[in-house]
């Protein structure tokens, strides 16, 4: 390997004119040749491998090329020397220092004609407020239709059977659309960008442009029904108080700047901001007094009488990458803020998942609890005692249509009263014990499902939760959730991975419940990507859960998971399959294209 040294003269030295033509990163290589039948992960184990003590600093992996960064130039040159020329499985790599790439706040317009009119951020973030509420819930259940009979050919292909005809599964399934109890200002957390506009000026709003075609902008939230006046009137004075710091939003592409982020989280009169930042140079203590200007400024209690809005909880969170690690610092306020569900009250911590709209929630949650079986049981009153006609008691006689005769000697013999046999050992035995019923709660959150369902049944049924959840500041707020409401015998919450837990399971168990004998209802309700394979795999080698209730906000990326639930048993897919036998579509997301799926699987 040749000096570093000796590595950065020999670089070639760009001319004025040729770094306009063709300017290049000196501490970014640019690697083609790369076998398409690698992913991301593997290339990236492939790389360190190649590399050895050399680290890189970010990689874009995009199929047969890729873009890594390096801290110095001296440590780009070294990688171009290691992997350049490397063999691997026959493909041989390039490499060479990448080409600046140029970006643009502005759309990219090739043919130099006028620039396309920006849609608003009603266009972009509502698309469907122009259109009456029952033509949305129509449209939707069209997508409904199209998503169940693409999750038909997909069972078809994968051999799945008994299906019968692709009209017939589809009518056998999908149920209505549920409607939203509140279409306007429903949402309880908005994320908004700190940036730019089109001309330039600061504004907190969405995102306008794409990444992958070299453009950021921002687009002010006006004119979007589904954010509160409350969360409209922080964003105004977030606006204000940005422009006065005089710190610039941070530039993604030439990764300076500080503002990065404002995330609002609503509930009723608790609200909590969020600044996210990317870290400055001069360091700690000019952070601290940004902070403590924020804090007087949010935190005053005058801001509802001139402001229109209250905030109660302030957090601020440094993020030099989008995949780094949450990291939130109170700065001011309370740590969590409350929110009321369906005779249940919940802790919500930063990073804690929560529906985004709480009235259409109640619609979900209790609808998930119907496809579940846990629902209040009825008294007897209430349940007519339907009996087979062969079993109906007899009617009384009726009355004699003859006097009584005065002879004893004519009247008809005494009826003999019946003697009961004594009780034998078997009679006396008591009723086999009820094993009960286990809910599993995959990716559980903060506890809401689950506790929602069994608030008003934990004393009139044999009822447990279990909830697993892979983020621990989630966990515990489930579990004070639990003690708040008065359910924590009942419900158990585990941090961690479910496939790992599930082995685990037996040990949190409430004592009465037994994983062999008890029945068990799963209730998966992933992210919108879907949920690993080793998840899917797990709950079908659960012998004893035989009903599954799967939550999807994305209908389409769901298919898959829902397939490899229901495809016959193999070397991999061990268990017995689910097959699907309901599809309740609900409108959690008024005047946007989502809406969420509640997927009923038995077997």
């Amino acid at each position: 390997m040749a000096d570093p040294v000796d590595i950065k003269t020999e670089t070639p030295e760009l001319t004025p004119e040729v770094k306009e033509e063709k300017a290049i990163d000196l501490d970014r290589i640019h690697i083609k040749n790369i076998p398409t039948f690698i992913g991301f992960k593997q290339f990236k184990k492939v790389l360190e491998k190649i590399l050895g003590d050399v680290k890189s600093k970010k990689v874009r992996h995009m199929s047969d090329y890729a873009y890594v960064t390096f801290e110095t130039p001296e440590d780009a040159q070294k990688a171009i020397n290691l992997v350049d020329g490397y063999d691997y499985k026959k493909f041989i790599l390039s490499a060479q220092l990448a080409a600046t790439e140029v970006k643009s706040f502005r759309p990219a317009n090739p043919e130099n004609t006028e620039p396309a009119q920006q849609k608003t951020a009603r266009e972009s973030v509502t698309p469907l407020a122009e259109m009456e509420y029952g033509k949305q819930l129509e449209l939707k259940q069209q997508n409904s239709v199209g998503v169940v009979e693409k999750l038909y050919r997909q069972l078809i292909q994968n051999k799945v059977a008994h299906l019968g005809k692709q009209t017939q599964f589809r009518d056998r399934v999908l149920r209505e659309i549920l409607p939203a109890p509140k279409t306007a200002g429903y949402r309880n957390k908005c994320e908004f960008t700190i940036g730019h506009d089109l001309n330039g000026e600061i504004c907190v709003g969405f995102v306008g442009g794409r990444f992958s075609k070299n453009q950021h902008f921002v687009i002010p939230p006006v004119d979007v029904d589904i954010v509160s006046t409350q969360m409209m009137a922080i964003v105004g004075d977030v606006h204000e108080f940005v422009k006065e710091s005089a710190l610039e939003p941070f530039n993604e592409f030439d990764r300076k700047g500080f503002w990065r982020m404002l995330t609002i989280r609503e509930f009723g009169g608790d609200v909590m901001l969020i600044f996210t930042v990317f870290p400055l140079e001069d360091g700690v203590e000019r952070m601290e007094e940004i902070q403590k200007k924020i804090e007087t400024r949010f935190l005053d209690f005058e801001t509802f009488k001139e402001k229109k809005y209250r905030v109660c909880s302030i957090y601020w969170q440094q993020m030099v990458h989008i995949s780094d690690t949450p990291n939130f610092k109170l700065i001011g306020g309370t740590p969590y803020i409350y929110e009321s569900l369906l005779d249940c009250r919940f802790r919500v911590s930063p990073p804690a998942f929560f529906q985004t709209n709480s009235q259409a929630a109640a619609v979900l949650y209790s609808t998930i609890g119907e496809h579940c079986g846990l629902s209040e049981k009825k008294t007897n009153e209430d349940v007519p005692v339907e009996t087979d006609a062969s079993e109906k008691a007899p009617e009384a006689p009726a009355a004699p249509s003859e006097p009584i005769p005065d002879d004893p000697s004519d009247a008809p013999p005494a009826k003999i009263p019946r003697i009961e046999p004594e009780p034998t050992a078997a009679d006396e035995a008591p009723a086999p014990e009820d094993p009960g019923t286990i809910l599993l709660d995959i990716c559980c959150g903060t506890g809401t499902i689950g506790q929602c369902l069994l608030k008003n049944i934990q004393k009139s049924q044999k009822v447990c939760c279990i909830g697993i959840e892979m983020i621990a500041e989630a966990v515990e707020d489930a579990k004070q959730n639990a003690k708040q409401n008065k359910m924590e015998t009942c419900c158990k919450y585990i941090a961690g991975k479910a496939e790992d837990t599930f082995r685990s399971m037996r040990y949190h168990l409430p004592n009465g419940f037994d994983l062999r004998k008890s029945r068990v209802v799963g209730v998966l309700d992933p992210p919108r990507a879907g949920m690993h394979e080793k998840v899917i795999l797990a709950c079908r080698e659960m012998e004893t859960m035989r009903r599954l209730i799967f939550v999807s906000c994305e209908p389409n990326a769901a298919i898959s998971n829902i397939v490899n639930l229901c495809r016959p048993s193999s070397r991999k897919y061990t268990g017995d399959a689910f097959s699907v036998t309901r599809v309740q579509p609900v409108d959690m997301f008024p005047q946007t294209n989502h809406m969420e799926w509640i997927i009923q699987l038995d077997r």
